[in-house]
């Protein structure tokens, strides 16, 4: 059985400035400016202990799971007979047995693989859609209409919703008039639902 590695994304170490002011004569200020190299680690390092990869130790290749659109790097240190290439679009330094492949998972609906370029053992690349942004209610203001401000991503569109009964699983969609997104803000203009006593939410999909 193939193991399934859930990746979370790499933790980066951001570079160091550090600043000295000496006074010199004159009122002069000489300024000594100190950076650190900054270090990225990989998502993944990939080895080849026999015919098969090995991937954060995991093996015999493992199915990897990755976010659409998101970039991982592979740090490959495989044998000289193995050179390891992704099967996609999106991949910069393939095909290679010792450095770095850096790889823009495409945002379309698709698997794709990895493998030896040489003997042809190969393992699973499934993609995930990213998980939905946090929505939060910043405003309502109630007339004739509803006007429902709220944080989103342009990425994703705002599906307000009512129902009258918390304790029932029906909820219905309010009719959308006009929405507009800027600097992270949905305003959703929307009609008002009947009744008096009405219970509010919103629902967020992918555009």
């Amino acid at each position: 059985m193939k193991n399934l590695i859930s990746i979370p994304r790499s933790l980066r170490v951001a570079s160091f400035l550090n600043a000295r002011r000496l006074l010199r004569s004159g009122a002069t200020v000489i300024v000594s400016l100190l950076f650190a190299q900054a270090v990225f680690a990989a998502d993944f390092t990939v080895t080849s202990p026999g015919f098969f990869y090995a991937i954060n130790g995991n093996q015999p290749n493992p199915t990897l799971t990755l976010v659409r659109g998101q970039t991982y790097t592979f740090a490959v240190n495989a044998g000289p007979t193995h050179p390891f290439e992704i099967l996609s679009p999106g991949v910069l330094n393939n095909n290679i047995s010792q450095g770095t492949i850096t790889y823009t998972v495409p945002t379309a609906v698709s698997n794709y693989a990895y493998v030896c370029s040489i003997h042809r053992f190969r393992g699973q690349i499934i993609t995930v859609a990213p998980p939905p942004p946090t929505i939060r209610v910043l405003s309502l203001t109630i007339s004739n209409n509803l006007v429902l401000r709220s944080t989103g991503t342009n990425g994703w569109s705002v599906n307000p919703e009512f129902s009258t009964n918390l304790t029932a699983t029906n909820w219905f969609a309010l009719t959308v008039l006009s929405n507009s997104f800027l600097n992270g803000i949905n305003e959703t203009f929307c009609g008002r639902p009947p009744g008096s006593n009405v219970f509010l939410r919103i629902r967020s999909q992918p555009n």
